[in-house]
């Protein structure tokens, strides 16, 4: 498989990142979601969703893609500092099925620290993740990620779904950026 490089999302990268988000949560959120949902028009509201984010972003939005070619295989969206205790939240991770455990969803997670570190620095970094998603669980462990917290994420199907929250201090930041650093050299 070949290598990658991470960019900016623009705005013609919407397409890619909405079947992207889209198929990973019918492979991932199956039983945490409704399958109504899930079988559903979850495309055409994931384009909805990636259409307004890159037209007209928040101040405070940062989207990366990991790109093979013209292919993009993986996306991570930031929202700088939206918590006052946290930081940033990083929103959205997601990789395409063939372009995981190979490295991707790691870069792009050191990739928005290192944002996060350049552009709010002595912030530190949060995500939610679905409680049932064990195996994301431990890939944020493994970065050094913290389960500091539990609550009820309601999606767009109107589920209430328990959810965790990993944080990472500001010098955990500072290490994953650093490594960020290292992946680009």
């Amino acid at each position: 498989m070949s290598g990658f490089v991470l960019r900016p999302a623009v705005r013609a990268d919407a397409e890619a990142i909405a079947a992207i988000h889209a198929a990973s949560w019918q492979a991932t959120y199956r039983g945490a979601l409704t399958d109504a949902y899930l079988d559903g028009d979850i495309l055409g509201e994931r384009r909805a969703v990636w259409h307004e984010r890159l037209g007209t972003p928040a101040p405070n939005q940062h989207v990366v893609v990991a790109a093979d070619g013209e292919h993009v295989v993986g996306f991570a969206c930031a929202f700088g500092v939206d918590d006052e205790r946290f930081g940033t939240q990083l929103d959205n991770l997601h990789v395409r099925s063939a372009r995981q455990s190979v490295g991707t969803g790691a870069r792009l997670v050191a990739t928005v620290a290192k944002w996060c570190a350049e552009t709010h620095p002595g912030t530190g970094l949060y995500l939610w993740v679905v409680e049932q998603n064990e195996d994301a669980r431990r890939f944020y462990a493994r970065l050094g990620g913290a389960d500091v917290a539990g609550d009820v994420w309601v999606p767009p199907d109107g589920s209430q779904v328990p959810t965790r929250r990993i944080a990472w201090t500001p010098a955990e930041v500072q290490r994953l950026a650093y490594n960020a650093g290292l992946a680009a050299c």
